[in-house]
């Protein structure tokens, strides 16, 4: 290869990795980002799930309650209202075992990431588009995951830099 095409490729390439791609945070849904602060910002979040078409955000701290609400009406405004928090275990039971019977979820457009967290016994799924919850859920059940061992939060889109 010559010098020159090795040069064009590396542009190419590296242009590639630095431009934001399909689900990139820019072109995320209002919902998704501001699901994505929730991950941030409210204390001891404990994950996000949908109930009867109602959001649920857990807590793994009943102490943090009064804060975690109080983030949620500034990240959603008028709309907090309609978004419940529940209280769950500070410990879940999951395992590495947990998280390989479940990376199918994967497959699931709008999943980002699966991943076993050690520190709270979760397994974690990252959600590119948090619209993608209810599939996740689902396909979560199809594998025999028990919900109540999975912390689902909104997270930006890994690119390559």
């Amino acid at each position: 290869m010559s010098n020159r095409a090795a040069l064009l490729l590396c542009v190419i390439l590296s242009a590639g990795c630095t431009a934001p791609g399909p689900g990139s945070e820019q072109e995320q849904s209002a919902l998704t980002r501001q699901f994505i602060r929730v991950t941030k910002e409210v204390p001891a979040f404990g994950g996000v799930t949908r109930e009867d078409g109602a959001w649920v955000v857990s807590l793994l701290d009943p102490g943090q309650r009064e804060s975690a609400e109080a983030r949620l009406r500034d990240i959603f405004e008028e709309d907090a209202a309609h978004i419940t928090v529940r209280v769950r275990a500070p410990r879940g039971s999951a395992s590495e075992q947990t998280k390989e019977a479940a990376r199918d979820v994967m497959g699931v457009p709008g999943v980002g990431t699966l991943d076993f967290d050690e520190t709270t016994g979760y397994l974690r799924v990252g959600l590119v588009e948090v619209e993608a919850l209810e599939s996740a859920q689902a396909r979560l059940d199809t594998l025999g995951i028990p919900r109540d061992q999975v912390l689902f939060q909104a997270e930006a889109p890994i690119v390559a830099r």
